[in-house]
């Protein structure tokens, strides 16, 4: 499988597991919107608040995972996306599920997030938003065979400091999810020590490549 170090990969990677998480998780009813690669410090994603996009005679809202973030592994990028079509979700269904500007999550959005394959944790100050992968989740992602994109960019020391291109825009009409603590990967990965072949799975296994009977042992 071809590694996705490209940009216009990376967005079509995205666009199609936003069509499969669309049809798995809302029936196919969410309207796609335009997916970007914006350098974010202070967030793993966002959307727009507001169909922000013109495509032809289609209004778009824009869903932006952090350029920054990219090479985070798949189960936390997919649970980025799908934090940010649970959003789309409620902005569809005008359920209002942050405050604040956009920053603090209710406990609408922790339900409709937690009926829509994520697990939902409380911070302090951003509310119910740090968001991980649930079990069904995670095994959706090994069944559709997504791989990490591997790449991402580089932050300046003027993004961290808030003054850079990539700084978050106080006031501006997005919605998204804070960075939350760095979560644990849930997955493991495994490979054939003879012909270097990986898997992946979301649990402890015993498992024999059948190419070269050998026994797979952990990758990391």
């Amino acid at each position: 499988m071809k590694q996705t170090v490209k940009t216009s990969r990376a967005a079509g990677q995205l666009e199609k597991m936003f069509r499969e998480l669309n049809k798995h998780y809302f029936g196919g009813a969410l309207p796609e919107p335009i997916i970007s690669l914006k350098k974010t410090p202070s967030a793993y994603g966002h959307i727009t608040c507001a169909k922000v996009w013109q495509a032809g005679q289609e209004s778009k809202y824009e869903i932006n995972i952090s350029s920054a973030t990219l090479d985070r592994p798949i189960e936390e990028t997919t649970a980025t996306l799908l934090h940010e079509m649970v959003h789309e979700h409620n902005l569809e269904n005008g359920i209002k599920d942050t405050s604040n500007n956009g920053v603090y999550h209710n406990k609408r959005f922790k339900e409709q997030a937690e009926s829509h394959g994520l697990v939902v944790s409380h911070h302090d100050k951003y509310g119910w938003t740090i968001t991980n992968p649930s079990e069904e989740l995670l095994d959706f992602i090994l069944f559709q065979g997504w791989d990490a994109i591997q790449m991402g960019e580089r932050l300046a020391w003027a993004d961290m400091v808030g003054t850079g291109n990539g700084s978050k825009t106080p006031g501006s009409s997005e919605t998204g999810a804070p960075k939350p603590p760095k979560a644990k990967s849930s997955t493991r990965r495994w490979i054939c020590p003879k012909c270097g072949t990986i898997i992946r799975s979301t649990k402890e296994v015993r498992v024999i490549c059948a190419d070269c009977m050998e026994m797979f042992v952990k990758a990391d």
